[in-house]
């Protein structure tokens, strides 16, 4: 059985079907799916940053088998270490994961219990020395800036657009009330603004409220390091209309596809 979570919007007027297997949304009524905020951005290319990264990864492993051991080689050894060299960057990404996103996950779990009133969640056992540097940063941001959490994994759907999506956290921060969304990763990138700027767009669509901001939560998939990015309005302003051209371009290629496969 395919597991699905309801969700009610505007009054009780929209009803969403989220699949989080496939972490996909359909809208009551509907057949197709609808497009979310991160397939949107998905249009977006990332490889200008991951490949200097992939190759950077794979000469430095050659380099330093070059280092430790002198020529002339043969391809019995070098066959290996290309091998070794090419798949870099998986190892890295393998590596680095869990502990920014062990990070992420306690941050999740505390702000759900600062919501309902309960005991904070205990520190991971075993876990890594930057896990709990990480979680330490999360719990310094959460006391240094006064926060206050509002809502957990809130849905949002605009009407105007036609769009859909979930961030992870609404907050009042050093007293402004904010939208916050939590990333781990190596970096804070371009596209991660638009998808801020598209869950405030239809937040306020949807409610009437203007927000204060938004924020990017960033905790380093490497260090665990928990830094907070802030958006002004004037940041909202250049940033919608950059997501909402993410979501032009997507629904057309999602149009082309479809009837190319009708036609097939």
């Amino acid at each position: 059985m395919t597991e699905t979570k309801q969700k009610s919007l505007y009054n009780g007027t929209v009803n969403i079907t989220f699949y989080p297997n496939s972490h996909r949304y359909k809208l009551e009524g509907e057949e197709t799916y609808l497009v979310s905020v991160t397939s949107a951005t998905g249009m977006i290319d990332k490889s200008r940053f991951l490949i200097p990264w992939a190759v950077g990864l794979a000469g430095t492993h050659l380099w330093e088998f070059l280092e430790k051991v002198n020529g002339p080689y043969t391809k019995e050894q070098l066959y290996p270490v290309i091998e070794e060299a090419l798949q870099q960057h998986t190892i890295k990404k393998e590596e680095a994961a869990d502990i920014g996103s062990m990070v992420h996950a306690y941050a999740e779990t505390f702000a759900e219990a600062m919501l309902s009133g309960v005991e904070a969640p205990k520190l991971p056992e075993d876990a890594d020395d930057k896990v709990y540097a990480g979680i330490q940063a999360f719990l310094d941001w959460y006391t240094a800036h006064h926060v206050k959490f509002h809502a957990t994994e809130r849905f949002i759907y605009s009407k105007n657009h036609g769009f859909v999506g979930m961030f992870d956290v609404l907050a009042t921060v050093d007293g402004k009330k904010i939208l916050i969304d939590y990333k781990t990763s190596k970096g804070v990138y371009n596209e991660m603004r638009y998808q801020l700027s598209a869950y405030r767009l239809a937040y306020e669509e949807e409610t009437g409220e203007k927000l204060d901001g938004t924020a990017i939560l960033h905790f380093d998939k490497e260090t665990g390091e928990c830094t907070m990015h802030e958006y002004t309005d004037a940041d909202y302003e250049a940033d919608a209309p950059v997501f909402l051209a993410c979501l032009a371009i997507k629904k057309r290629d999602k149009e082309l596809t479809n009837n190319y496969y009708k036609k097939s």
